[in-house]
Parts: C-alpha cells; structure tokens; sequence
C-alpha cells in the first residue's frame, strides 16, 4: 500500500484508535477472545508472537521520480504497513479492536519501526527522512548536521575556510596545531594537516577524491594531492605521523609535524 504523508498520519491515528480501545489489563475481561490469545501452550497458537506481529507498524520513506510539464521531479512519500491480519484460532475476536485489547491484556505492546530510504551515493537520510546531499549541501556537508562555518561552501563533503583563501606553498597559514590553509581544485582554501606527501592520491579534480577529501593544489608535494580535512586527517592517520618522519618525499607542509 502506498500512503502520501497525510495518509500515513491517519493510518497512525487509526492504530492509536485501537491500542487506546484495549484499555489496561487490570480491566480485561476473561472473554472467549483473550482465551484464545492466551492459549500459547499449543505450538499451533503462538498468541505473543501474532500479536507482536500485529503491533508491528512500518513506516518507510521511499522516493520516485515523476514527469512534471516536461520537468523531472523527485517525490518523497512515505508508507506505511499496518498489519491486519487475525489468526484463525483468534476468530471470537471479532475485529481488530476486541483483538488489540486481548493482545494488550497478554503484556504485548506496539512497536512503530521507521526504516530510513535507500540514499544514492553522495547522499545521506538525515533523521530517517528524505536523503540529503553531503557532498555540496553546507548544512550537511560530509555528514548529517555539520554545518559549515558561515560564508563557507561545501566541496566534496569537505568545508571550505574563507580565511585560507589564496593560501600556497612557500606562503602557507597555519590554522590549527600541524595544521595549514591549502587550495583545493574549486579554488576554496581549506584547512589541512602536514602530513608526508607519500601515500596520498593524485588526483585532477575533487570528484577524484573520496567523500571528505578535496583535491589540495597548493600544498608542498609538487603534486594536486587528495587531502581531507585536518581534524579528519589526524584521527585516522596518527600511526603514520609517528612512524613516517623520516620520510623524504616531502609534507603538505613541507616540513615534517611537529611532536605531539
């Protein structure tokens, strides 16, 4: 079934309907219903996990794409699954109500499961809703909720640094401990750290690079360089400052970083 957002919120409402009819189980009534629920000692009549089963609500956020006056649009929608169906050896029910209030009076509650859309790659579903861009979005830029700072853009997921504009080798501010104002590809300045120039990726244009990382052209490594960002950088590259100062191959910052 495929519900748009007011739908979903009925759908909601109604299931809010029949757990506030089950009332609490010091009033239930020891009807031939709730005999039936609480009959779990034959294989046949799993009556917890049915009713488990029927307090289980989904609501999933999908996307499609339709044609609007010529124009390809995206719509986000949600739906919602509500299951329905009442065991056979629950028949004296009768009804979806009378059979939430015997599986309320067994100690099974509802439980809503939200499972967050498919997101295409560069995109991420923030707070289970619609997928976000991470890679130009500066109000989620690399992930949901980082902010860049204001002014700042948003390069392959990777915050620019207005204050690091123009910024290059042999003239580089510093922006942090063992930290630099570089360039990359888009011509943003950014902060990056001084590490050894080595192992790090060539690369022509940010899209070169994984998401987190922009294409450095003004570091020290006589090379565009992959480079993420300095507070990045530093955590996952710790074991390789403390083991490659002796590397010769030159530093983004063209010296080697300073003990830390």
């Amino acid at each position: 079934m495929r519900f748009t957002t007011a739908l979903v919120l009925s759908s909601v409402l109604y299931a809010a309907e029949i757990v506030s009819a089950t009332g609490s189980p010091s009033g239930c009534n020891a009807n031939n219903c709730l005999r039936a629920v609480r009959a779990t000692a034959f294989p046949t009549r799993p009556g917890t996990a049915d009713c488990s089963s029927f307090f289980s609500t989904t609501i999933e956020t999908k996307t499609s794409t339709e044609d609007v006056g010529g124009v390809i649009t995206t719509v986000t929608y949600l739906e919602t699954t509500i299951p329905t169906h009442i065991p056979a050896y629950a028949s004296a029910c009768d009804g979806p109500v009378k059979y939430s209030s015997a599986c309320s009076c067994i100690g099974v509650t509802p439980v809503t499961t939200i499972i967050p859309p498919t997101c295409a790659p560069g995109t991420l579903s923030c707070n289970g809703g619609a997928c976000q861009d991470i890679l130009s979005d500066p109000e989620n830029c690399g992930a949901c909720g980082n902010k860049c700072e204001a002014g700042a853009s948003c390069s392959n997921g990777q915050c620019s640094v207005p204050t690091c504009d123009g910024s290059s080798c042999g003239s580089l501010n510093g922006c942090g401990s063992d930290c630099f104002c570089f360039r990359e590809a888009g011509g943003n300045g950014f902060c990056g750290p001084n590490v050894p120039c080595a192992p790090l990726k060539d690369c022509a244009s940010n899209a070169e690079c994984e998401i987190g990382e922009v294409c450095a052209i003004s570091t020290c490594c006589n090379r565009p360089v992959c480079l993420s960002s300095c507070a990045l950088a530093r955590r996952s590259l710790d074991g390789n400052f403390l083991g490659s100062r002796d590397i010769e191959d030159g530093w983004t910052g063209g010296q080697p970083a300073a003990k830390f």
